[in-house]
């Protein structure tokens, strides 16, 4: 189960257009993606936003991760205006308990949970000798 995961989520991010324009310099958001037991955990580094800037939605299997800030600057008669826009979406693995998908955003990390069912927990096999 463990690489067919692995397998999926390489998929979504090889080749991941670049809509991000951030502090990274690579024009790409770098996720971390965690089979932990209860869940899966992806982080995103999403340095300069507010939590509020966040949408977070889950359509179907579609885990839908958008960003948004603007900002307005009137000095010395001039005017600028620089907006940043993150938008990517993902399948989400089997057995994710939708109801209590969770996220939160700390020191520049988007962090977003999706909690396993009981089957998408699986079961320990013991060995026998």
């Amino acid at each position: 189960m463990r690489r067919e995961f692995d397998e999926l989520f390489s998929k979504f991010f090889k080749d991941v257009p670049a809509l991000w324009n951030a502090e990274r310099g690579d024009g790409r958001w770098a996720f971390d993606v965690e089979d932990q037991a209860d869940a899966y955990v992806i982080k995103a580094e999403a340095p300069g936003f507010e939590p509020k800037d966040f949408s977070i939605d889950l359509r179907g299997n579609q885990l839908v991760m958008q960003a948004k800030r603007s900002e307005e600057k009137k000095e010395k008669g001039q005017e600028s205006f620089t907006a940043t826009e993150f938008y990517h979406s993902m399948t989400i693995p089997e057995h994710v308990d939708a109801k209590k998908v969770d996220a939160s955003y700390k020191q520049g990390i988007l962090q977003v949970s999706l909690p396993k069912t009981a089957e998408g927990k699986g079961r320990k096999i013991e060995v026998k000798g």
